[in-house]
């Protein structure tokens, strides 16, 4: 096992074609290295995937979903920056770099003009979401004649000199239903070298997914793969979350660089990693997670039984960072008063404006508003409408499920109507 040069933070012929947009070894750089074979060589990159750009978020809206699309433009511009910051020699997006084929020609241009602006190559590899097939975005006129020369599409498998001692090992999908390991095939065409290699695929791989699919990644072809030096690292995409495979500490998920869904999914996304490699009389390996994203979508499950739970729950949101980047998914099971909810119903009502978006997980949501005469005693009606508030306590315990949430939403209504007069919410114990 090699030594890593740090601790890691908490927080086959070469391949090259005329056409614009695809692989030219030769666009790219080659500053002065040894290349004699055993010679130390060393190399920082970054590794990352899964941009996606042209994804919509169903629970965002209106002005939400555009800040959250200029976020993920943002991260783009963010990853040049950082490849500046951490002296990397380029960029390698494993996959996924569009959300869809159909994605607008705004977004390929944008996203071109922002990689053109990068002082290092980048290196596109198609993935599921953007597979080099016969209706590829890599293959549009938009993406043609757009492409500035420091973007190069790995569109061929098999090995890509980036310079005199680093190679990339490429593994493009060319259709959404790969037959096979594309990873697994590009390894076992390689024989040693001295260069340092780095492979660049995507997909899922058999620790996390399924059997069945001939197209999973075998972890421990990768394992063996780097442990007998015949790569230096595997950068992947696929999956959005920052991960390590096995112990070496060379085979990585590098995860999305804007998180893409809630944090009991994903986690530690919003991130790109620095790698950098060494081979020769020392063979070490760092790799350090950078943080590029500014969105937030969090899952608060929470049992809810009462004013102090509902208090507690007020506080939890409250504390929350950059409201208007955060989105938050409720599942709270519990029992409530009729009181309780209409103070509820305020406190949803309040952060659902404060926040990027506010949503209750159906699924797993089960929150219980139990009507209680004596609740209503306490606004202290008269006449009728004391009466009609004894009739919806009523319905409220029907066995009818519509006619019961029909009297409940009226009693709350009710309730928040007396609380603007100044006794609902201080019965509720929840201030605002």
């Amino acid at each position: 096992m090699t030594a890593p040069l740090f601790d890691l933070p908490e927080d086959a012929a070469e391949l090259g074609t005329a056409e614009r947009g695809a692989v030219r070894a030769e666009a790219a750089p080659a500053p002065s290295r040894a290349s004699e074979p055993g010679a130390d060589r060393e190399v920082t990159f970054l590794h990352t995937a899964d941009w996606q750009l042209g994804m919509g978020r169903h629970f965002l809206g209106g002005q939400a979903q555009h800040t959250y699309d200029a976020a993920r433009a943002d991260a783009v511009v963010a990853i040049g920056a950082l490849a500046r910051t951490v002296g990397a020699e380029f960029v390698v997006v494993c996959g996924d770099v569009f959300d869809d084929p159909k994605v607008s020609s705004r977004i390929v241009r944008r996203t071109l003009d922002a990689l053109g602006d990068y002082s290092v190559p980048v290196y596109l590899l198609p993935g599921n979401h953007d597979p080099l097939d016969s209706t590829s975005i890599y293959r549009s006129e938009t993406f043609v004649r757009a492409c500035p020369d420091n973007v190069h599409v790995l569109d061929r498998a098999g090995v890509v000199r980036v310079r005199d001692g680093v190679s990339l090992v490429a593994a493009p999908w060319t259709s959404k239903r790969p037959e096979s390991d594309l990873v697994a095939d590009q390894l076992g065409r390689l024989a040693p070298a001295d260069d340092l290699r780095i492979v660049v695929g995507h997909g899922g791989v058999d620790q996390f997914s399924p059997a069945g699919d001939p197209a999973i990644v075998s972890t421990s072809g990768l394992q063996t793969a780097v442990d007998t030096g015949l790569v230096d690292y595997v950068a992947l995409g696929d999956r959005h979350s920052v991960t390590s495979l096995g112990d070496s500490g060379r085979i990585w998920y590098s995860g999305a660089p804007e998180v893409t869904d809630f944090d009991h999914v994903e986690a530690d996304s919003g991130q790109v990693l620095a790698v950098t490699l060494r081979r020769g009389r020392e063979s070490a390996v760092a790799v350090a997670p950078h943080r590029v994203g500014k969105w937030r979508f969090t899952t608060i499950i929470s049992d809810v039984n009462g004013s102090a739970d509902l208090a507690t729950l007020r506080a939890r949101l409250q504390a929350l960072p950059d409201k208007s980047r955060t989105v938050v998914k409720l599942a709270l099971v519990g029992t409530l008063g009729v009181a309780e909810a209409a103070a509820f119903d305020d406190l949803f009502a309040e952060f659902g404006e404060r926040l990027a978006a506010l949503w209750i997980w159906e699924r797993h949501h089960d929150l219980t508003v139990v009507a209680d005469p004596a609740d209503v005693a306490e606004l202290g009606l008269t006449g009728y409408a004391a009466a009609t508030a004894e009739e919806l306590v009523g319905l409220a315990g029907s066995d009818d499920a519509a006619q019961a949430a029909a009297a409940h939403s009226a009693l709350s209504l009710l309730f928040r109507l007396a609380g603007a007069t100044g006794s609902g919410a201080s019965r509720s114990g929840v201030s605002a």
